[in-house]
């Protein structure tokens, strides 16, 4: 690249990242719309990043990473080659019709009363206790029970779905050979699981995405048995973590922002503003999965050569100074452009209608009934560098207000 000298060099596993990565990738911002990292170019501004996601000549590096720690073969290889987001061209486009229905706003504003109930559920029984741990009391179980609900799995099943979707989230990880006995034993016992599932949704459908999907067996092009689990475990390695950690950031920086807590509280027709601002500005998904170019790519007067991995940093790009006014201000009063947190390009976040109703139903239920809180102890964090991350502690205390 002409001006690659120019450009920083980003160390994703240094002291400066790992202790505060948005004052890292300000710093570097600001001196170069991208900089060298040791997995690559990682993009850090709106434009560029947008440009990025939109390539389809960018696909996703899912299979290469995990041909990079040694593995072409073998059923996670073949995981990896199924998911969605790792498919491309004339079979991506027919899987996402043939699912998109089924994330249809219009469908997600069905769950808005069962979604609340689960909420009230959670906070009725953390409420009174004046003191818990967000993420184990309410983040954690609320995430999966609404993802268990959505995609049909009974709630008996949500320890076992945690387990198996936290083994193969290791998937995306960087050590995937050390763990893989772990997580191909996951991924057996849930293919027999869904399986079964998917046996009992023929026999008896019901409102649920496992139904929905055994449905679109009748149509001309349906999904194969194979494409049919592949899109199941999609759905749930996407929709738990993902989800959790977000609300584990809304904790931080709402507890770092206390006047914005009060105003959810007593202005709940804020939340959707509310949810868009959180993960604008603190996405659970800091980097966005790696990009490999499968032919030269020209972006902002630069080639990335055949064969480059390329890293969308989706929380540069959602500061960018460039775009939003202010936007290391967090503030849930603001209408501001549409963020890449989600994605872009034909890999647009499948889920994020989910997601968006499940930040806009539970935030201001929390800011009503536990009023404010503060720090009841260290919070844990998983570092940034992972493809999701968030605090895996976060303990608080508060005085919930009277009924």
């Amino acid at each position: 690249m002409a001006d690659s000298d120019a450009c920083p060099f980003l160390d994703l596993h240094g002291p400066a990242f790992l202790a505060d990565p948005h004052a890292a990738l300000r710093a570097a911002r600001e001196q170069h719309w991208y900089a060298e990292t040791a997995m690559g170019p990682a993009v850090l501004r709106f434009q560029e990043v947008q440009a990025v996601l939109s390539r389809r000549t960018l696909r996703s590096g899912g299979p290469d990473s995990l041909a990079i720690q040694g593995i072409t073969e073998g059923p996670l290889a073949e995981l990896m080659a199924s998911f969605l987001l790792n498919s491309e061209g004339s079979t991506h486009d027919r899987l996402r019709r043939l699912v998109g229905r089924s994330f249809t706003m219009r469908r997600v504003e069905t769950l808005r009363p069962l979604i609340t109930g689960i909420a009230h559920a959670l906070i009725d029984e953390i409420a009174a206790r004046g003191r818990c741990d967000l993420v184990a009391a309410f983040a954690d179980p609320f995430a999966r029970s609404v993802l268990c609900a959505f995609v049909g799995f009974p709630p008996d099943a949500q320890a076992k779905v945690r387990r198996w979707t936290g083994d193969i989230a290791l998937l995306f990880g960087l050590g995937v050979a050390e763990h893989r006995a772990r997580i191909e034993a996951s991924l057996g016992e849930l293919h027999e699981y869904v399986d079964d599932l998917v046996a009992a949704r023929r026999r008896a459908p019901g409102d649920d995405l496992v139904s929905d999907l055994v449905t679109t067996e009748a149509a001309s092009d349906a999904l194969s048995q194979a494409e049919l689990r592949a899109m199941i475990i999609t759905f749930l390695v996407a929709g738990s973590d993902p989800v959790l950690h977000q609300f584990g950031h809304a904790f931080a920086t709402f507890l770092a922002h206390p006047e914005q807590w009060r105003l959810l509280a007593e202005a709940p027709d804020l939340a959707g503003q509310a949810a868009e601002e959180i993960v604008r500005f603190s996405p659970a998904s800091l980097i966005g999965l790696p990009r490999v170019a499968t032919d030269d790519v020209e972006i902002g007067g630069h080639v990335f050569p055949c064969g480059s991995f390329v890293l969308p940093v989706l929380g540069a790009a959602n500061r960018d100074p460039r775009v939003f006014v202010e936007p290391d201000r967090f503030d849930i009063t603001s209408r501001r452009r549409p963020h890449l947190t989600f994605g872009g390009g034909i890999h647009h976040c499948l889920g994020a209608a989910l997601a968006r109703v499940e930040l806009q139903i539970a935030l201001p239920l929390l800011a009503r009934r536990l009023g404010e809180f503060t720090a009841d102890g260290p919070a844990v964090w998983l570092p940034p560098t992972q493809a999701v991350y968030g605090p895996v502690q976060f303990p608080v205390a508060y005085h919930a207000p009277a009924a």
